[in-house]
């Protein structure tokens, strides 16, 4: 019986205030009274025991434990302290049990928190006991959450879950089967594992062989459907031990037909558009060589007849139109020529003709010839010669049309008064660049991309007043990447652009002077 004066907090004495035949707490000494027992069995179960608390009939702690003290944040938190109750036992602690979940610094936890009225001789009450105390799981009920679990999650999952005895016998088959192979999982359990497949995969046959002690991941394997098809599967498993001895496998099998079916078809159509795209650039290549017999003489006769050679034309005018068909056909064998190159460079049948040369003699005739059209156009073109420029190792010939093609895009694309510059020099890193610099209309940065794509133009104001086909950069592009360099650009739009033909260093000779 504990009453209102007699309700206080024991405090146990110390070993240290023992005399030293009490070493231990868990002793009485000789001679010890029933207090000291008392005192000794407070300190143990009390003081030192699971969380328990002391409250007064207004609620108040009257004691409270080290155990306590150390669930008190997650009581409260979780709504589990003891109730404020009145005076007259209103509103007051009701005896009995609660569940809560606590979390104790992450650890989650149920605790059963059991209430205990402390009454007087009068029978009123004059305190109530409050202690939570962790509830141990119920083996059962674990058992049948984790079944319950693994149940769910079997019929969810989209493989199909086995088990086989040390025989390597199926045992146990989900639901799942029924979907993958329209059979009933009852139809599977019995039959060897082995011999529900179509094919063996070597892999898993030699694990078997060995015993099935080795752990296996994603061996394709073909096993027969109801209706008569075949469907693509992935196999995984682990040896399972009961009682430190092997008892069989446990695994998934995962349906992989539609992916393999889908990878078929992307192998499928690359073969085809490769075998298509060879096609095409042979009726390219082809078609190149057809029409330029008959262009070179229409070429031929038109020059003849422009010039006069076998004499005066009776008419001015026929004169002017031998000149278009000239420049017109001569026009048409240049476009021919590209997409001829192009269609060489896409099927790799481009030979490099190397011959070592100096870069000044080409610049020099590439100059002359771009310098006329830039006079025409209002332009301003200087060709920088630097000294000492080295020999180079490569096509002259290519390297000559990359220089056109990218001095006629600044032509084309640079205003009348405009600036077009033709350097060239040897890089830090060894390489030689030739540079062809103007103060044209420019790309934008999204523009780059489109710009070396055959037969694209950007799309700009400027651009779309002149003809061409776009192939210029790309072959220019194609011809660079055949002697192992790269074509660049830097570029803002109406701030002109800067085309960087780069040839790796091993095609740098010693320089001569």
């Amino acid at each position: 019986m504990l009453l209102g004066s007699k309700l206080r907090r024991s405090t146990p004495s110390s070993p240290k205030q023992d005399s030293a035949e009490d070493s231990s707490a868990g002793h009485i000494r000789e001679g010890a009274t029933t207090e000291d027992f008392l005192s000794q069995l407070h300190y143990h179960l009390i003081d030192e025991g699971p969380p328990i608390c002391i409250l007064d009939e207004a609620g108040q702690f009257l004691y409270t434990n080290a155990a306590f003290e150390r669930v008190k944040r997650a009581l409260a938190s979780a709504d589990a302290l003891p109730r404020q109750s009145k005076r007259n036992g209103e509103g007051q602690e009701p005896p009995g049990k609660r569940r809560f979940v606590l979390d104790l610094e992450g650890d989650r936890a149920i605790f059963t928190c059991e209430t205990l009225l402390l009454t007087g001789w009068s029978g009123d009450a004059q305190a109530f006991i409050y202690w939570p105390a962790r509830s141990a799981p119920d083996p059962q009920q674990t058992n049948q959450l984790l079944v319950s679990r693994l149940n769910d999650i079997t019929r969810l999952v989209s493989d199909w879950v086995w088990e086989t005895d040390r025989e390597f016998n199926f045992t146990f088959v989900s639901a799942r089967v029924t979907d993958a192979l329209g059979v009933h999982p009852r139809e599977m359990e019995g039959r060897p594992l082995l011999s529900s497949l179509a094919a063996t995969p070597k892999r898993l046959k030699s694990i078997i062989d060995d015993g099935g002690r080795t752990p296996f991941r994603d061996i394709e394997a073909t096993i027969a459907h109801r209706d008569g098809g075949h469907r693509i599967f992935r196999l995984s498993g682990l040896p399972v031990y009961e009682d430190g001895k092997f008892s069989g496998l446990r695994g998934t099998a995962e349906d992989v037909t539609d992916l393999r079916v889908r990878e078929t078809a992307l192998v499928e159509a690359k073969e085809a558009a490769e075998l298509a795209n060879r096609a095409k650039s042979e009726f390219v290549a082809n078609m190149s060589h057809e029409l330029r017999t008959p262009l070179n003489a229409v070429i031929g006769f038109s020059e003849i007849m422009k010039q006069e050679l076998l004499g005066p034309m009776g008419n001015e005018q026929y004169k002017s139109y031998a000149s278009d068909i000239y420049e017109s056909a001569d026009h048409l064998l240049k476009l021919i020529n590209d997409i001829l190159d192009i269609s060489k460079i896409e099927a790799h049948g481009h030979r490099l003709m190397e011959e070592e040369f100096q870069p000044a003699d080409v610049m020099e005739s590439v100059g002359r010839l771009i310098g006329e059209r830039c006079f025409k156009s209002g332009q301003r073109f200087t060709v920088t010669l630097a000294k000492n420029l080295p020999n180079l190792l490569a096509d002259e010939r290519k390297v000559k049309q990359v220089l056109i093609n990218l001095l006629s895009n600044a032509n084309k694309f640079t205003p009348e008064g405009g600036r077009i510059e033709l350097t060239a020099q040897v890089e830090s890193d060894g390489t030689f660049a030739f540079r062809v610099r103007d103060n044209g209309i420019g790309i934008a940065e999204a523009d780059m991309k489109k710009a070396f794509s055959p037969f694209e133009q950007v799309d700009s104001t400027l651009s779309r007043q002149y003809e061409g086909t776009g192939l210029g950069l790309p072959l220019s592009l194609g011809f660079m990447r055949l002697h192992g360099g790269m074509l660049e650009l830097e570029s803002k739009p109406g701030k002109g652009t800067t085309a960087i033909a780069r040839l790796p260093a091993s095609r740098v000779l010693p320089a001569k002077t």
